[in-house]
Protein backbone atom coordinates (compact mmCIF):
# COMPACT_ATOMS: atom_id res chain seq x y z
CA UNK A 1 0.00 0.00 0.00
CA UNK A 2 3.07 2.26 -0.05
CA UNK A 3 2.45 5.62 -1.72
CA UNK A 4 -1.05 4.45 -2.56
CA UNK A 5 -2.45 7.92 -3.13
CA UNK A 6 0.19 9.09 -5.58
CA UNK A 7 0.32 5.72 -7.32
CA UNK A 8 -3.43 5.80 -7.82
CA UNK A 9 -3.26 9.33 -9.17
CA UNK A 10 -0.54 8.55 -11.68
CA UNK A 11 -2.39 5.45 -12.83
CA UNK A 12 -5.28 7.67 -13.84
CA UNK A 13 -3.10 9.94 -15.99
CA UNK A 14 -4.03 8.46 -19.34
CA UNK A 15 -7.73 8.78 -18.57
CA UNK A 16 -7.57 12.42 -17.56
CA UNK A 17 -8.34 15.14 -20.07
CA UNK A 18 -6.40 18.20 -19.11
CA UNK A 19 -8.21 20.48 -21.55
CA UNK A 20 -10.53 21.68 -18.79
CA UNK A 21 -7.59 23.02 -16.78
CA UNK A 22 -6.07 26.36 -17.67
CA UNK A 23 -2.64 27.40 -16.49
CA UNK A 24 -2.59 28.81 -12.96
CA UNK A 25 -0.49 31.86 -13.76
CA UNK A 26 -0.40 34.86 -11.47
CA UNK A 27 -2.58 37.93 -12.09
CA UNK A 28 -1.01 40.94 -13.74
CA UNK A 29 -0.85 44.13 -11.75
CA UNK A 30 -3.74 45.78 -13.64
CA UNK A 31 -5.93 42.71 -14.29
CA UNK A 32 -8.08 40.94 -11.74
CA UNK A 33 -8.92 37.41 -12.81
CA UNK A 34 -12.09 35.66 -11.76
CA UNK A 35 -11.60 32.66 -9.54
CA UNK A 36 -11.98 29.41 -11.47
CA UNK A 37 -13.52 26.55 -9.53
CA UNK A 38 -13.17 23.29 -11.44
CA UNK A 39 -15.12 20.26 -10.27
CA UNK A 40 -13.83 16.73 -10.86
CA UNK A 41 -15.30 13.31 -10.14
CA UNK A 42 -12.09 11.88 -8.70
CA UNK A 43 -9.46 13.27 -6.37
CA UNK A 44 -6.88 11.58 -8.57
CA UNK A 45 -7.78 14.04 -11.32
CA UNK A 46 -7.27 16.98 -8.98
CA UNK A 47 -3.88 15.75 -7.80
CA UNK A 48 -2.70 15.11 -11.36
CA UNK A 49 -3.65 18.65 -12.33
CA UNK A 50 -1.76 20.10 -9.35
CA UNK A 51 1.21 17.84 -10.05
CA UNK A 52 1.30 19.12 -13.65
CA UNK A 53 0.94 22.80 -12.68
CA UNK A 54 -2.44 22.94 -14.42
CA UNK A 55 -4.15 24.52 -11.41
CA UNK A 56 -3.18 26.53 -8.37
CA UNK A 57 -4.73 24.63 -5.48
CA UNK A 58 -6.85 21.64 -4.49
CA UNK A 59 -9.44 21.88 -1.70
CA UNK A 60 -9.50 18.84 0.60
CA UNK A 61 -10.30 17.69 4.10
CA UNK A 62 -7.33 17.91 6.46
CA UNK A 63 -6.46 14.21 6.64
CA UNK A 64 -6.51 13.65 2.88
CA UNK A 65 -4.64 16.89 2.28
CA UNK A 66 -1.85 15.84 4.62
CA UNK A 67 -1.68 12.40 3.00
CA UNK A 68 -1.14 13.88 -0.45
CA UNK A 69 1.47 16.32 0.85
CA UNK A 70 3.35 13.56 2.68
CA UNK A 71 3.48 11.40 -0.45
CA UNK A 72 4.36 14.15 -2.94
CA UNK A 73 8.14 14.04 -2.33
CA UNK A 74 8.10 17.70 -1.37
CA UNK A 75 6.21 18.93 -4.44
CA UNK A 76 3.01 19.85 -2.54
CA UNK A 77 2.54 21.83 0.66
CA UNK A 78 -0.27 22.59 3.05
CA UNK A 79 -1.36 26.18 2.46
CA UNK A 80 -1.89 26.66 6.17
CA UNK A 81 -5.21 28.36 5.40
CA UNK A 82 -8.28 26.56 6.70
CA UNK A 83 -11.92 27.10 5.79
CA UNK A 84 -14.16 28.59 8.46
CA UNK A 85 -16.63 25.90 9.54
CA UNK A 86 -18.35 27.92 12.26
CA UNK A 87 -20.63 29.56 9.70
CA UNK A 88 -22.31 26.19 9.08
CA UNK A 89 -23.31 25.51 12.68
CA UNK A 90 -22.30 22.50 14.76
CA UNK A 91 -20.52 19.81 12.79
CA UNK A 92 -22.67 16.67 12.64
CA UNK A 93 -19.93 14.24 11.61
CA UNK A 94 -19.58 11.82 8.73
CA UNK A 95 -22.95 10.29 7.87
CA UNK A 96 -24.58 7.54 5.85
CA UNK A 97 -27.39 8.46 3.45
CA UNK A 98 -30.67 6.70 2.66
CA UNK A 99 -33.46 7.70 0.31
CA UNK A 100 -35.79 10.39 1.65
CA UNK A 101 -38.66 8.87 3.58
CA UNK A 102 -36.82 5.67 4.55
CA UNK A 103 -37.09 6.34 8.27
CA UNK A 104 -37.28 2.65 9.17
CA UNK A 105 -33.90 1.94 7.60
CA UNK A 106 -32.14 4.98 9.00
CA UNK A 107 -33.49 4.34 12.52
CA UNK A 108 -31.97 0.85 12.47
CA UNK A 109 -28.71 2.19 11.05
CA UNK A 110 -28.59 4.85 13.78
CA UNK A 111 -28.86 2.23 16.53
CA UNK A 112 -26.07 0.23 14.91
CA UNK A 113 -23.86 3.30 14.55
CA UNK A 114 -24.48 4.25 18.17
CA UNK A 115 -23.21 0.84 19.25
CA UNK A 116 -20.20 1.09 16.93
CA UNK A 117 -19.21 4.51 18.21
CA UNK A 118 -19.77 4.01 21.94
CA UNK A 119 -18.78 0.41 22.66
CA UNK A 120 -15.22 0.13 24.04
CA UNK A 121 -13.00 -1.93 21.78
CA UNK A 122 -10.78 -3.03 24.64
CA UNK A 123 -7.67 -2.07 22.69
CA UNK A 124 -7.75 1.72 22.79
CA UNK A 125 -5.36 3.32 25.32
CA UNK A 126 -6.36 6.09 27.70
CA UNK A 127 -6.80 9.41 25.95
CA UNK A 128 -8.52 8.07 22.85
CA UNK A 129 -12.18 7.54 22.10
CA UNK A 130 -13.00 3.96 23.09
CA UNK A 131 -15.10 2.65 20.26
CA UNK A 132 -15.21 0.04 17.55
CA UNK A 133 -15.21 2.73 14.89
CA UNK A 134 -12.08 4.43 16.23
CA UNK A 135 -10.40 1.03 16.23
CA UNK A 136 -11.45 0.35 12.63
CA UNK A 137 -10.27 3.79 11.59
CA UNK A 138 -6.82 3.18 13.08
CA UNK A 139 -6.55 -0.20 11.35
CA UNK A 140 -7.63 1.28 8.01
CA UNK A 141 -5.11 4.10 8.27
CA UNK A 142 -2.30 1.61 8.68
CA UNK A 143 -3.59 -0.67 5.93
CA UNK A 144 -3.83 2.27 3.51
CA UNK A 145 -0.37 3.59 4.44
CA UNK A 146 -1.93 6.75 5.83
CA UNK A 147 0.67 8.29 8.09
CA UNK A 148 -0.82 8.71 11.55
CA UNK A 149 1.05 8.28 14.84
CA UNK A 150 -2.22 8.06 16.78
CA UNK A 151 -3.33 5.12 14.66
CA UNK A 152 -0.09 3.29 15.37
CA UNK A 153 -0.50 3.98 19.09
CA UNK A 154 -4.08 2.67 19.05
CA UNK A 155 -3.34 -0.50 17.12
CA UNK A 156 -0.03 -1.29 18.79
CA UNK A 157 1.13 -4.82 17.96
CA UNK A 158 -2.23 -5.91 16.61
CA UNK A 159 -1.97 -7.71 13.28
CA UNK A 160 -3.60 -5.51 10.63
CA UNK A 161 -2.32 -7.49 7.67
CA UNK A 162 -5.07 -7.68 5.01
CA UNK A 163 -6.89 -10.99 5.22
CA UNK A 164 -8.04 -13.10 2.29
CA UNK A 165 -11.80 -13.62 1.98
CA UNK A 166 -12.90 -17.25 2.21
CA UNK A 167 -16.62 -17.85 2.71
CA UNK A 168 -17.92 -14.29 2.73
CA UNK A 169 -16.84 -11.91 -0.05
CA UNK A 170 -16.23 -9.19 2.55
CA UNK A 171 -15.15 -11.36 5.46
CA UNK A 172 -11.70 -9.76 5.31
CA UNK A 173 -13.18 -6.43 6.39
CA UNK A 174 -14.42 -7.40 9.82
CA UNK A 175 -14.93 -10.35 12.12
CA UNK A 176 -18.02 -9.45 14.14
CA UNK A 177 -18.45 -12.75 15.95
CA UNK A 178 -17.37 -11.33 19.31
CA UNK A 179 -18.58 -7.77 18.81
CA UNK A 180 -21.55 -6.37 20.68
CA UNK A 181 -24.59 -5.79 18.50
CA UNK A 182 -27.67 -3.69 19.29
CA UNK A 183 -31.07 -5.21 19.89
CA UNK A 184 -33.15 -4.32 16.85
CA UNK A 185 -36.90 -4.73 16.51
CA UNK A 186 -37.25 -5.50 12.82
CA UNK A 187 -40.77 -6.94 13.06
CA UNK A 188 -42.38 -3.81 11.63
CA UNK A 189 -39.70 -3.07 9.03
CA UNK A 190 -41.01 -1.39 5.89
CA UNK A 191 -39.72 0.21 2.70
CA UNK A 192 -36.08 -0.34 1.84
CA UNK A 193 -35.34 -1.99 5.19
CA UNK A 194 -37.97 -4.66 4.55
CA UNK A 195 -36.56 -5.17 1.06
CA UNK A 196 -33.05 -5.59 2.49
CA UNK A 197 -34.27 -8.17 5.00
CA UNK A 198 -36.35 -10.02 2.38
CA UNK A 199 -33.55 -10.27 -0.18
CA UNK A 200 -30.90 -10.94 2.47
CA UNK A 201 -28.41 -8.40 1.20
CA UNK A 202 -27.56 -4.77 1.95
CA UNK A 203 -26.29 -2.90 -1.11
CA UNK A 204 -24.18 0.18 -0.40
CA UNK A 205 -22.51 2.62 -2.78
CA UNK A 206 -19.14 4.24 -2.25
CA UNK A 207 -16.49 6.19 -4.13
CA UNK A 208 -13.26 4.35 -3.23
CA UNK A 209 -10.84 7.25 -3.53
CA UNK A 210 -10.76 8.45 0.06
CA UNK A 211 -8.29 6.49 2.21
CA UNK A 212 -8.63 5.55 5.00
CA UNK A 213 -12.45 5.69 4.78
CA UNK A 214 -12.57 3.74 1.53
CA UNK A 215 -10.14 2.81 -1.19
CA UNK A 216 -9.60 0.04 -3.69
CA UNK A 217 -6.38 -1.89 -4.18
CA UNK A 218 -4.72 -3.06 -7.39
CA UNK A 219 -6.73 -6.29 -7.25
CA UNK A 220 -10.06 -4.48 -7.10
CA UNK A 221 -10.60 -5.21 -3.41
CA UNK A 222 -12.44 -2.54 -1.44
CA UNK A 223 -11.02 -1.52 1.95
CA UNK A 224 -11.63 1.15 4.56
CA UNK A 225 -13.09 1.96 7.97
CA UNK A 226 -16.42 2.98 6.46
CA UNK A 227 -16.51 -0.35 4.64
CA UNK A 228 -15.93 -2.05 8.00
CA UNK A 229 -18.89 -0.07 9.30
CA UNK A 230 -20.96 -1.18 6.31
CA UNK A 231 -20.05 -4.81 7.02
CA UNK A 232 -21.01 -4.34 10.67
CA UNK A 233 -24.37 -2.82 9.68
CA UNK A 234 -25.07 -5.77 7.39
CA UNK A 235 -24.06 -8.26 10.08
CA UNK A 236 -26.28 -6.55 12.66
CA UNK A 237 -29.20 -6.78 10.23
CA UNK A 238 -28.40 -10.45 9.62
CA UNK A 239 -27.82 -10.00 5.88
CA UNK A 240 -24.86 -10.14 3.53
CA UNK A 241 -23.12 -7.06 2.11
CA UNK A 242 -22.67 -5.92 -1.47
CA UNK A 243 -20.48 -2.92 -2.29
CA UNK A 244 -21.05 -0.94 -5.49
CA UNK A 245 -18.18 1.40 -6.42
CA UNK A 246 -18.77 4.55 -8.46
CA UNK A 247 -17.79 8.21 -8.79
CA UNK A 248 -18.49 10.32 -5.71
CA UNK A 249 -21.06 12.45 -7.54
CA UNK A 250 -23.00 9.31 -8.52
CA UNK A 251 -23.37 7.83 -5.03
CA UNK A 252 -26.31 9.91 -3.84
CA UNK A 253 -27.99 9.58 -7.23
CA UNK A 254 -27.78 5.80 -6.83
CA UNK A 255 -29.41 6.12 -3.41
CA UNK A 256 -32.15 8.42 -4.68
CA UNK A 257 -33.01 6.19 -7.65
CA UNK A 258 -33.08 3.03 -5.53
CA UNK A 259 -30.09 1.41 -7.22
CA UNK A 260 -28.52 0.96 -3.78
CA UNK A 261 -29.84 0.93 -0.22
CA UNK A 262 -27.30 3.22 1.45
CA UNK A 263 -24.61 5.68 0.44
CA UNK A 264 -21.49 5.44 2.61
CA UNK A 265 -18.71 7.54 1.14
CA UNK A 266 -17.22 10.06 3.54
CA UNK A 267 -20.30 12.29 3.43
CA UNK A 268 -20.13 15.20 5.80
CA UNK A 269 -23.45 16.52 7.08
CA UNK A 270 -24.74 19.60 5.28
CA UNK A 271 -28.17 21.17 5.03
CA UNK A 272 -28.97 20.42 1.40
CA UNK A 273 -28.11 16.74 1.92
CA UNK A 274 -30.34 16.63 4.99
CA UNK A 275 -33.18 18.15 2.96
CA UNK A 276 -32.83 15.63 0.13
CA UNK A 277 -31.95 12.42 2.01
CA UNK A 278 -32.35 10.61 5.30
CA UNK A 279 -28.99 11.07 6.99
CA UNK A 280 -27.70 8.93 9.82
CA UNK A 281 -26.16 10.19 13.03
CA UNK A 282 -22.48 11.07 12.71
CA UNK A 283 -19.87 8.38 13.23
CA UNK A 284 -16.63 10.34 12.95
CA UNK A 285 -13.81 8.54 14.74
CA UNK A 286 -11.51 11.53 15.28
CA UNK A 287 -11.34 15.30 14.99
CA UNK A 288 -9.51 15.50 11.65
CA UNK A 289 -12.71 16.11 9.71
CA UNK A 290 -13.08 19.52 11.35
CA UNK A 291 -10.01 20.62 9.43
CA UNK A 292 -10.56 21.52 5.74
CA UNK A 293 -7.93 23.34 3.73
CA UNK A 294 -6.16 23.70 0.39
CA UNK A 295 -2.88 22.24 -0.81
CA UNK A 296 -0.65 24.11 -3.23
CA UNK A 297 2.69 23.70 -5.02
CA UNK A 298 5.37 23.81 -2.34
CA UNK A 299 7.32 26.55 -4.11
CA UNK A 300 4.28 28.84 -4.05
CA UNK A 301 3.05 28.20 -0.52
CA UNK A 302 4.33 31.55 0.77
CA UNK A 303 1.90 33.36 -1.55
CA UNK A 304 -1.07 32.41 0.61
CA UNK A 305 -1.77 34.15 3.91
CA UNK A 306 -5.60 34.27 3.88
CA UNK A 307 -8.47 32.73 1.92
CA UNK A 308 -8.70 35.97 -0.06
CA UNK A 309 -5.29 35.19 -1.56
CA UNK A 310 -6.93 32.33 -3.47
CA UNK A 311 -9.26 34.74 -5.29
CA UNK A 312 -8.44 34.76 -9.00
CA UNK A 313 -6.78 31.34 -8.79
CA UNK A 314 -7.72 28.05 -10.39
CA UNK A 315 -8.98 25.75 -7.64
CA UNK A 316 -10.12 22.16 -7.98
CA UNK A 317 -12.57 20.36 -5.69
CA UNK A 318 -14.47 17.11 -5.93
CA UNK A 319 -17.98 17.59 -7.28
CA UNK A 320 -20.64 17.45 -4.58
CA UNK A 321 -18.11 17.62 -1.75
CA UNK A 322 -18.06 19.86 1.28
CA UNK A 323 -14.95 21.49 -0.16
CA UNK A 324 -16.93 22.60 -3.22
CA UNK A 325 -19.34 24.39 -0.89
CA UNK A 326 -16.50 25.95 1.11
CA UNK A 327 -14.80 27.35 -2.00
CA UNK A 328 -18.08 28.70 -3.33
CA UNK A 329 -19.00 30.33 -0.01
CA UNK A 330 -15.62 31.54 1.20
CA UNK A 331 -13.41 32.21 -1.86
CA UNK A 332 -15.66 32.94 -4.84
CA UNK A 333 -17.29 35.67 -2.75
CA UNK A 334 -14.15 37.80 -3.18
CA UNK A 335 -14.71 38.01 -6.94
CA UNK A 336 -17.49 40.52 -6.35
CA UNK A 337 -15.33 42.96 -4.46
Amino acid sequence: MTNKLMKSAMAALMALSMTACSSGTADTADTKKATELELVTSLDQAILALNSNKCDAVALDGTTAQNYVDQSDGKFAMSGINFDLTMYGDYEGTVAAAKKGEASLIEAVNKIIETATTTPSGNVPDGYKDSYYTWWTAIAKIQSATEDEDAIAIVGDYDVTPKTAIDDTYAYLLDTADLKKPELDLSSADGVLKSVLDKGVLVIATSPDYPANEWIDDNGTVWGCEMMLAKYIADCLGVSLKIETMDFSAVLTAVDTGKVDLGISGFGWKADRADAFELSVGYTGDDDVSFHTLIVPADKADQYKTLEDFAGKHIIAQAGSLQQMYVEDQILVFDGE
